[in-house]
């Protein structure tokens, strides 16, 4: 009976360490949606015509602010003035592409992720405590996301369910996350010293382990 028992518990820590073995690294950018065609098409722009694509989305936003009277035509400088003249109808068709990706970009999840044992790098956003551990979190990309600047995209965040718990100390320091990660949209209560807010998050985890961040050698 001890020998059999001894079989179990080996075999149960031998299958949790291959599992943790096999959590694939990701980058926060795996989240998003991406278009190597689009990306190919900008990349094979020569510089002049980089700087004219920048300087169309330059205009577009100008012209915005001026439609929504944020500015008065008499006040624009001489450059930007100058600038609203340009002609990009030519461009119109690659800044449409450029803008309905990056709509999509920070929208939609990654379903080919679903449920995929990964690891993510990232820092903590603490959602609830026990006994000075951390059981829940919203895993995000930069340290104080959410807090002094609006949040990130909902693909660039992640639901964590830690029951064991990450100890509550140096919360600003980088961790990484391995578990089974699911595409799954959800709302979180977030607190800040003034009050709470909702935020929305595109994907789910519970952890398998929550770790002090390493740097590669």
């Amino acid at each position: 009976m001890t020998h059999r028992l001894l079989a179990i518990l080996l075999t149960t820590f031998i299958s949790h360490s291959l599992l943790a073995a096999e959590a694939r690294p990701i980058k926060w950018s795996d989240l998003q949606p991406d278009s190597t065609s689009l990306r190919a098409a900008v990349g094979s722009l020569s510089q002049e015509q980089k700087t004219r694509l920048t300087r169309a989305f330059q205009q577009r936003q100008q012209k915005a602010i001026v439609a929504a009277g944020k500015l008065k035509p008499s006040d624009l400088s001489l450059d930007t003035g100058a600038l609203l003249k340009e002609d990009f109808h030519d461009l119109e068709p690659l800044i449409e592409k450029i803008e309905a990706y990056e709509k999509k970009r920070t929208t939609e999840a990654q379903i080919g992720l679903n449920n995929q044992t990964v690891k993510l790098d990232g820092y903590l956003l603490p959602l609830k405590q026990n006994n000075k551990k951390v059981t829940e979190f919203i895993l995000v990309p930069v340290i104080g996301a959410c807090i002094h600047v609006p949040a990130p995209p909902p693909n660039q965040m992640v639901v964590i369910q830690y029951p064991k718990g990450y100890p509550a100390g140096n919360l600003f320091a980088p961790v990484t996350v391995s578990g089974k990660l699911l595409v799954k949209s959800s709302k979180s209560d977030v607190a800040w010293s003034d009050g709470s807010s909702k935020v929305d998050v595109g994907y789910a985890m519970t952890a398998t382990e929550v770790r002090e961040y390493q740097a590669p050698k």
